[in-house]
């Protein structure tokens, strides 16, 4: 909780720097009790995370996932030119779907395809905190700075996503996982874009070979260039059909730039913004840890069907670290640019 990220975040709990970035934002000032919700759910913000990292991992996802829901909260208010808390809807916005039936039974069993878990998007806090956050993916393609900013189609309510879809697609946990083939991430060499010469990237060829049909599906050429594959699309078929961007932010390239990586949509054709990406995550172990705390117990403490735990363990860690960062670089960037 040191962190120079929080020590940034500490502007999201002082009525001037709400209200200057509001301002900023939307040529407006704040009214003083829209300040008093944000700045009062960035403090709670805080304590859940410094609680969460202080705490026995029996209850830290919970605490996390608690942290995570009102910095989301926090952020949604300040970047909302309307109303405040009064016109949110109630809820997290996601829904556990048949976990009992999954976790029932016997542990092990429950434990080794705990992976398949699902989740619903519904409305709530999350869809609201999507919209407000235009679903933007702030890119870091060669550098610590935001070098493009990339807003995807807002998903409908009624999307379903697998813990297995997060874990695999996100690259500071990908690796715990125990087989390479269930990883949905390449590492990028280079990228570019233009209107005119539309989108091409060098990815890691081995990393991409799962998926790589997922793209030529969506209309990318792709061609080979030593240890890389180089993937092309004109602009009308980059603007149809984007790659899902991910980036690493625990294992960092020179210990400052989040590392970036592309990944097939999931389903057919729904992107998520990394941050939303985290808070589905955040959510998956907070539940597990709030429902079902035999199993979540069992998993940290040596049971079988354990395989999965060093990328949970991993997770918890990587959210508690990144999602605060998220939140903080996207305010920023918003900031800047206006």
């Amino acid at each position: 909780m040191q962190s120079e990220t929080w020590q940034q975040l500490l502007a999201l709990e002082t009525r001037d720097a709400v209200s200057s970035w509001h301002k900023k934002l939307f040529g407006r000032e704040l009214n003083v009790r829209r300040i008093v919700e944000i700045t009062s759910a960035a403090k709670q913000a805080r304590e859940f995370f410094r609680n969460a990292e202080e705490a026995n991992n029996s209850v830290r996802p919970l605490l996390g996932f608690y942290g995570v829901a009102s910095l989301s909260r926090a952020g949604l208010l300040l970047l909302k030119p309307d109303t405040g808390e009064a016109s949110l809807v109630a809820g997290h916005g996601l829904s556990a779907i048949d976990w009992r039936s999954t976790l029932g039974g016997e542990i092990s069993n429950g434990l080794s395809v705990l992976d398949t878990l699902q989740i619903e998007t519904c409305s709530g806090l999350f869809t609201d905190f999507l919209r407000q956050t235009n679903n933007q993916v702030c890119m870091h393609i060669q550098s610590s700075a935001v070098d493009w900013r990339l807003n995807y189609e807002l998903p409908a309510t009624g999307i379903r996503i697998s813990l297995k879809d997060l874990l695999t697609r996100l690259p500071d946990l990908s690796s715990y996982l125990s087989t390479a083939a269930s990883r949905n991430i390449a590492s990028v060499n280079s990228m570019d874009y233009a209107p005119e010469g539309g989108f091409t990237a060098k990815v890691t060829a081995n990393q991409f070979a799962p998926f790589a049909d997922r793209f030529t599906s969506l209309g990318y050429t792709t061609s080979q260039e030593a240890s890389l594959v180089v993937i092309k699309a004109d602009a009308a078929t980059f603007s149809r059909n984007q790659p899902q961007f991910v980036h690493a932010y625990v294992k960092k390239t020179f210990g400052s730039i989040p590392g970036l990586y592309i990944a097939p949509p999931f389903g057919d054709s729904t992107r998520y913004s990394q941050l939303a990406m985290t808070y589905m995550l955040s959510y998956f172990l907070g539940m597990l840890t709030r429902y079902f705390p035999t199993q979540w117990v069992a998993l940290a403490s040596g049971a079988k069907g354990d395989e999965i735990w060093p990328a949970i363990n991993a997770a918890q860690r990587y959210i508690e670290s990144s999602f605060p960062e998220l939140i903080l670089e996207l305010i920023l960037d918003r900031v800047a640019q206006n």
